[in-house]
């Protein structure tokens, strides 16, 4: 796969939500008081049609591109910043970049914002964390930004999780980019 196109969602591969795991959620107190709140200022809500639209939404999410994440994590390396100075290293010069085993670590915390109308309900809070263990990167740099990845392999450990509850996580196997 290439490397422009994998997403967070990738790392999940075709992982959905179990509905053991939904059902905890919805059960928690936020949910209970959005229900709540909407059948009390409108009645025709069906609480599944908005139950639906919020589970849809979670797959959403996860559609981050890995290489934003990437990039992000390796600018902050010393060892790539140093080519990211225009001042030092601008010009018209292309600059190859290996980068030995290492690992990147982040977390996201997207949310889901509920409204009904003018009126804020909640907002529902979602936890992203991902570990990714990278061998053989080679970085391209120009014109003082990353333009690219020539080789990498990857592998990752990746939780998705609501309101503090895991809905699924993942380990997958060594995949190359």
């Amino acid at each position: 796969m290439k490397y422009e196109e994998i997403t967070i969602n990738h790392l999940f591969g075709e992982k959905s939500i179990a509905p053991e795991k939904l059902s905890v959620v919805e059960n928690n107190a936020k949910f209970e008081n959005l229900r709540q709140e909407i059948k009390r200022k409108e009645k025709i809500f069906q609480w599944e049609k908005i139950q639906n639209e919020i589970s849809e939404n979670c797959t959403k999410l996860l559609n981050v591109p890995l290489k934003t994440i990437l990039e992000n994590a390796w600018k902050k390396y010393e060892e790539v910043s140093q080519y990211l100075d225009t001042e030092k290293y601008g010009g018209e010069n292309t600059f190859l970049i290996p980068l030995v085993e290492h690992t990147v670590v982040s977390q996201h915390h997207p949310k889901i914002e509920i409204s009904l109308g003018a009126t804020h309900l909640t907002t529902i809070d979602f936890e992203v964390r991902l570990e990714l263990i990278l061998k053989g990167i080679l970085l391209k740099i120009s014109e003082g930004k990353i333009q690219g990845v020539n080789a990498g392999k990857c592998k990752s450990k990746a939780s998705f999780s609501c309101e503090g509850i895991v809905l699924f996580e993942d380990e997958s196997r060594e995949f190359e980019f």
